[in-house]
């Protein structure tokens, strides 16, 4: 493809596909989490 040797356009093309659907899967599974709403409003991290 474009002159390109068959491994480089799988490369060149196919990460950034495998991307685009990894995030829209992500996005698909993620929407029904609950929020932290708590967390948000005491305005701390439980980091320390």
């Amino acid at each position: 493809m474009f002159g390109l040797p068959g491994v480089t356009a799988a490369v060149l093309f196919g990460f950034p596909i495998f991307w685009i659907v990894y995030t829209i899967i992500f996005f698909v599974k993620s929407k029904d989490w609950p929020e932290d709403v708590e967390s948000e409003e005491e305005g701390g991290s439980s980091n320390g």
